[in-house]
């Protein structure tokens, strides 16, 4: 029988690393996007969230298709920070490639996120401007279709920069914040 398990620290620590990725990103949207403050804070909890879930999501998916002996390493690794000896390079390598992947994935959903939110929020906003003109709910559906396709193909280099450099921002502060963790634990 198989006990279940409540990685309390992992979630402890990926909330600390929330709260650092937001609040560095929110700066980078608020001086390179021209945002208010709270817009910016908004924008940067929103994306990081969605890219939080889906990078967990990714996590439990492929964890079923990597050898059953990587499989406990790596789970080991994230969930209780343990480490078997025999395995530290290869663990080390893995975690090394996985990062520079995760890095550009991440930038990727950011991006593609911060675009629907915005044109979700667009769309809003024009359907309450227009709320004396009361239009069927498949025409308002309709159009947010259609702002969406949009948004997947438009792309504003500035939006496109300030991303790619927030997500830079938050990444360097997450990794002094790994480096200050393992060699606080090592001491």
């Amino acid at each position: 029988m198989k006990e279940a398990v409540l990685p309390l620290e992992t979630i402890v620590f990926q909330t600390l690393l929330l709260l650092v990725a937001i609040a560095l990103e929110a700066r980078v949207f608020y001086h390179r996007l021209n945002l208010g403050r709270q817009i910016s804070i908004k924008y940067a909890a929103s994306i990081n969230l969605l890219a939080a879930i889906i990078s967990w999501l990714l996590f439990f998916l492929v964890q079923n298709w990597i050898p059953q002996e990587l499989e406990t390493e790596v789970i080991n690794f994230i969930f209780f920070d343990r480490i078997a000896a025999s395995q530290t390079q290869q663990i080390t390598m893995l975690t090394v490639s996985i990062g520079v992947a995760i890095f550009f994935i991440t930038f990727f959903i950011k991006l593609k996120g911060l675009d629907f939110l915005q044109a979700l929020l667009k769309e809003m906003s024009t359907t309450e401007e227009a709320d004396e003109e009361e239009e069927a709910p498949t025409t308002q559906l309709q159009a947010l279709a259609n702002r969406f396709n949009q948004v997947a193909v438009e792309r504003n280099p500035n939006q496109a920069t300030a991303v790619l450099l927030a997500n830079a921002h938050s990444y360097s502060g997450i990794v002094l914040i790994l480096f200050m963790r393992f060699f606080f634990n090592n001491l």
